[in-house]
């Protein structure tokens, strides 16, 4: 049987929410398989205030103390390295609880990464959030009020997120109109959800009631990068963590990202990565 990469469910109550005290023994409480590759199905915020610790995120090590926020989204490949004396607050949440412009901006945070550096205000005024958030669950309160009010709590905390990121986001981007930041931001959410399927840049352009040449001049300006290259980059980056974190065949692989041919899949992962499929497993095996 192909091993395939693990996804990680939401599993607290109704609610879709789970908020807990952070501490070196949190690993043992929600689920040593953390410590292993998985995806979520859900967002996490980890957010410390002691200690530090160093995680893995889609081939990266990432590292967290206090001053900063990890924010992951469903989808990433993860796992806990090690963590050295840490406390917070972790929360994970359904992502159906972002409303569709927060979800534009912090979908930003696949191509910005997901640590966010905090000023001390905006970590004074999450804590505060996150400690209320975590009373309000801890209450036991059988009215028909009291889940709307700790979702309420969460969508406050995801606001709050949102403009943190989007403030990071404008400075990276604020050189360029708003007309063509909204078109690359809308250009990356399309690809995310279709690139399996659709491979041709004019049919993306199409979907976006633009000519080919207009959102390509427009993309390369913004990001450095074609619609073409954008597309290939999207689709290997998906079979990296496939072949990183599964033992499907590249065949197998090429298949599942939508390439018929084998061949042609192998010749853009090279191009893209430098390596080829073969190689790019080979070199990270027992990561």
């Amino acid at each position: 049987m192909k091993t395939i990469i693990p996804l990680k469910k939401l599993n607290e109550s109704t609610l879709d929410i789970m908020i807990d005290k952070m501490s070196d023994g949190f690993v043992e409480k929600i689920g040593r398989e953390i410590t292993k590759s998985h995806r979520n199905d859900f967002c996490a915020c980890i957010l410390p205030n002691n200690g530090k610790g160093t995680f893995f995120v889609d081939f990266k090590e990432v590292y967290l103390s206090d001053g900063f926020m990890l924010f992951l989204y469903p989808g990433q490949v993860q796992r806990i390295i090690k963590t050295q004396k840490i406390e917070g607050w972790v929360l994970f949440f359904d992502h159906n609880l972002i409303d569709d412009y927060s979800r534009s901006v912090l979908e930003e945070s696949l191509y910005q990464g997901p640590v966010l550096t905090l000023s001390k205000e905006q970590k004074k005024w999450l804590f505060q959030l996150m400690e209320l958030l975590y009373d309000t669950s801890l209450l036991n309160d059988m009215s028909t009020f009291h889940k709307p009010a700790i979702k309420s709590i969460v969508v406050s905390l995801i606001y709050k997120i949102t403009s943190i990121y989007q403030a990071s986001v404008t400075q990276d981007t604020k050189q360029y109109s708003l007309r063509s930041n909204t078109i690359v931001t809308a250009f990356r959410k399309l690809l995310r959800d279709n690139f399996k399927e659709v491979k041709s840049p004019a049919e993306y352009a199409g979907l976006m009631n633009l000519s080919l040449g207009y959102l390509n001049d427009t993309l390369k300006m913004v990001t450095g990068n074609t619609v073409s290259y954008s597309i290939q980059e999207e689709a290997i980056r998906e079979a990296q963590r496939l072949l990183w974190y599964s033992d499907l065949s590249i065949k197998e692989i090429a298949a599942t990202i939508g390439f018929d041919d084998p061949k042609y899949f192998s010749r853009i992962f090279s191009k893209i990565t430098s390596k080829s499929p073969a190689q790019f497993r080979k070199s990270h095996l027992g990561e």
